[in-house]
C-alpha cells in the first residue's frame, strides 16, 4: 500500500462522499422505524436493502460530550469507508452506543451478516 502526504495528494481519494451518506429527516426516519437489526459489541446496525448504497453515522449520549461522540463518529465513517463491500445494496445506520476505538469498530463492522 502506498501512503501518500494527503497535503499533497487528493483528499477527496480518502473522503466519503455525500452521495454515500444518509440525508434527509424522512430517509432516517424510515430507517429508525422499519429497518432490521443487527448488534455486535458497541454498534448497532440499522439497515434496509436499497438500490442505493448509503450511510449515516449516530452515537449515543452515553459515548460522552459532543467531542468524543464526533470522534466515534469519525471513527465509524473510517471503518465504514475502509469496508464498504460488505454493505453493498444496504441503506444503513451506524449507532454506537458506548466510546469505541478504531479497532473495535473495524470488528464490529466485518461481524456483519453477508447475507443479512
Amino acid at each position: 500500500m502506498v501512503v501518500r502526504d494527503l497535503k499533497k495528494g487528493n483528499k477527496r481519494e480518502y473522503s466519503l462522499p455525500k452521495s454515500e451518506r444518509l440525508r434527509g429527516k424522512r430517509e432516517i426516519d424510515t430507517l429508525f422505524s422499519t429497518g432490521k437489526r443487527f448488534r455486535s459489541g458497541k454498534i448497532l446496525f440499522i439497515y434496509l436493502p436499497a438500490t442505493e448504497q448509503r450511510a449515516g453515522f449516530f452515537a449515543s449520549r452515553k459515548v460522552g460530550g459532543a467531542a468524543k461522540r464526533n470522534r466515534v463518529k469519525r471513527i465509524l465513517r473510517e471503518a465504514y469507508r475502509m469496508n464498504k463491500t460488505i454493505f453493498k445494496g444496504l441503506r444503513i445506520i451506524f449507532l454506537a452506543q458506548e466510546n469505541i476505538e478504531f479497532k473495535e469498530a473495524v470488528e464490529a463492522i466485518k461481524s456483519f451478516p453477508e447475507g443479512r
